[in-house]
């Protein structure tokens, strides 16, 4: 899969773990864009995975 990037992105990206996307606030769900925006909320840790997906795959298609 070819990774696109941003006019602005720093060509080389420091490597994290996806997981430290994802957080709890109140017994609900988060995900972080790479804005830091929160996303959410949603009632488990695996339909947040499922936003972030969908979130990142409608990211890839206004990019191209």
């Amino acid at each position: 899969m070819n990774q696109m990037t941003r006019n602005d992105d720093a060509v080389q990206r420091p490597s994290y773990d996806r997981s430290d996307r994802f957080y709890i606030e109140n017994g609900e769900w988060f995900y972080l864009t790479r804005e830091q925006i929160p996303i959410g909320p949603y009632a488990s840790q695996q339909e947040a995975e499922d936003g972030l997906n969908a979130y990142i795959d409608y990211m890839q298609v206004e990019a191209e």
